[in-house]
């Protein structure tokens, strides 16, 4: 059956109704994420420090899996700070791990150090946990976007589960920033 006219219009507005319901849905959740309590943010001072302990704020702390998400940010960030790549790929999810060697990985952390680790929120739907922290590293190894020696970040990670254990499966893209240290 051919549409047309009236039928047609009927048809293009039904389409573009719900193609705007699934836009707004979608921005509204996106934009819920990165909604947290001011305090949390308000306590973390940036920088680095000698602390490469991941701390939970209360406000994350009131999520049913902050330890769980704690454990498994804690493995992270000591296996970049150890540069030791097993610990790492026990980690992270498989997508993640697949497209890097041991000896790439070695290479883009090698003079890396994290510090000042605090998971500021933990959101469900999906599993997410908004982390502040402060990167150390050798200019060169640093994002091409910011050649700076210290990057203070706020980073959400996407978080999933693989046989009853969360691994972090990616970054929310829309939800990363990075700025350069301040002395």
């Amino acid at each position: 059956m051919r549409l047309s006219g009236r039928r047609l219009t009927l048809a293009l507005t039904t389409v573009l109704v719900a193609l705007l319901a699934v836009g707004a849905t979608a921005a509204w959740s996106i934009g819920r994420h990165r909604e947290i309590q001011p305090a949390a943010v308000a306590d973390y001072q940036a920088g680095p420090t000698a602390d490469r302990t991941v701390r939970v704020s209360t406000e994350a702390a009131r999520q049913e899996r902050a330890p769980e998400v704690q454990a498994v940010m804690q493995q992270y960030f000591d296996a970049i700070n150890n540069r030791d790549y097993q610990a790492w790929v026990g980690a992270v999810a498989d997508a993640q791990s697949a497209p890097q060697t041991e000896s790439r990985w070695l290479q883009d952390y090698a003079s890396t150090i994290d510090s000042n680790l605090s998971v500021l929120a933990i959101d469900d739907e999906p599993l997410r946990a908004r982390m502040m922290f402060s990167s150390q590293q050798a200019v060169e190894l640093a994002p091409r976007s910011l050649p700076v020696d210290c990057i203070n970040w706020d980073v959400t990670y996407l978080l999933s589960e693989r046989d009853g254990r969360l691994l972090l499966s990616g970054i929310d893209p829309s939800s990363q920033s990075m700025a350069a240290c301040t002395p």
